[in-house]
Formats: C-alpha cells, structure tokens, sequence
C-alpha cells in the first residue's frame, strides 16, 4: 500500500516561502517518498524569498522561461523535455503539488535547469525576476473565480500585465490557456489593451491549439465537462 499524509505544520512553516496572504488550497497529500525529495531538493533549485532570479545560477546565455501555477509539474516537465536549451523558473505556492512536481523533474532527468518559487507570482516578478530579463512565459488555466465578487482575484489585472511585459524582453512571449470562456475573454481584452503587446491571433483572437501542446490535468478535467479550452499568444514589441 502506498500511504499518503499530509504534510506537516512544522514541514510548512519550514518550506514554505510566501508571506502574503494566499487563496485556494494550503495543505493537501503526499508520499513519504515525495516528502524526502522535496526536502532533499529545494535547498538546491527552490528560489528563497530573499534570493533573485540573477542569484540562482542560471546561465546568461540560455533563455529563461517562466511558468506560473504549474500544478504537479506535469507541463513544466514537457518545456524542459521538448526545449533542452531552456532554463526554466516554475512558479507554484501549493506545496503538495511542489512535492509531486519535483519528483516528476528529477525523475524525467531535467531537474538541473529548473528553479522553484513559491512566492505569489506578483511578488516573483516584483522582487525576483529583473526586467527584460525572461524569454517567455506560461499560464496554464489559472483559477477562474467566477464570482463577480472575486474577480479581483484573478491573477490577469491591468496593472499585473503591464509587469509581465515589462519581464519581457523584446520579442519575448506570454501563452495562456482556459478551459472557462468567461476568463478567457477576460485574459485576451486586458492583454489586447496592454501597452508592448501584440496579440498572434490579431485583436480579440484566439490562437489554436498547438500539436506539441499535452493534455494537462485541467485540460483533461474541462474535456470531460464538455469544455474546450481557449488558448492566447502575445508578444512584446519595442
């Protein structure tokens, strides 16, 4: 039998990194196993609160891709997989699924070039990450909030995209996909109207599909309740 626990609070209070307040899940289950590498291993990829992208060892020459929210690690796994030359910042406060996530890098070989923050992604791109100093970045179904109440938690807002592209350098990327059309619209008029950005598909498009692109968990869960996920290409301009 696989037994499966909750991490512990004084696991948390030691691994955990963010300090602002959070919404959504804060504690979930893991293995022992997954337990052991995550200690094992974010002394040495995980990006501490104090620390800058700038102090994490990546090269200068290599590009830099960030993902946020990346969940298990599934997709961020796929990037360094089908993109060797990459370095990749994987950006996740949940810290079960930090656990599942590295299991997956260092058992698919690819854990060297990744990094790990769990500091709220509007605090990785304040503090951690320079300007113009990523090459692309990833959001993959962020939470929808679907209340009109909660809108204001969603993590796509005016003045957060206008710092995504100011991380960019030029000719840099932003991908983003949902399955919810509500946040999709959401996503591609705050991103049409940001100032550096063009829009791949043209104003109010959506790009398709890529061929490359796996199924990921939220994917798969929107399939299943009949739902097509909607994806966005923008890129910054001089």
């Amino acid at each position: 039998m696989l037994w499966r626990m909750r991490l512990s609070r004084l696991f948390r209070d030691h691994h955990v990194q963010h300090e602002m307040r959070t919404h959504g899940r804060k504690n979930g289950f893991v293995t022992k196993g997954q337990e052991q590498r995550l200690a094992r291993w974010l002394p040495k990829i995980g990006l501490m609160a104090e620390q800058t992208l700038s102090d994490c060892g990546f090269s200068s020459a290599a590009p830099i891709v960030m993902e946020i929210g990346f969940g298990n690690g599934d997709f961020l796994v796929h990037l360094a997989e089908i993109e060797p030359e990459w370095q990749l910042l994987g950006v996740e406060i949940y810290l079960p699924g930090v656990a599942k996530a590295v299991g997956r890098l260092e058992d698919a070989g690819v854990i060297s070039r990744c990094r790990i923050s769990q500091l709220p992604a509007q605090m990785v791109l304040g503090r951690q990450v320079a300007e113009q100093q990523l090459d692309g970045l990833y959001i993959n179904h962020p939470d929808p909030w679907p209340k009109v109440r909660h809108h204001k938690r969603r993590l796509i807002q005016k003045d957060f995209a206008a710092l995504l592209v100011s991380r960019l350098k030029v000719g840099g990327f932003i991908r983003l996909a949902s399955d919810k059309p509500d946040l999709a619209e959401w996503m591609r008029d705050i991103l049409d109207q940001t100032v550096g950005l063009r829009n791949v598909a043209g104003v109010g498009g959506f790009v398709p599909r890529g061929d490359d692109r796996p199924f990921t968990k939220f994917e798969q869960r929107g399939i299943k309740e009949g739902r097509d996920s909607q994806f966005l290409h923008y890129v910054r301009e001089a």
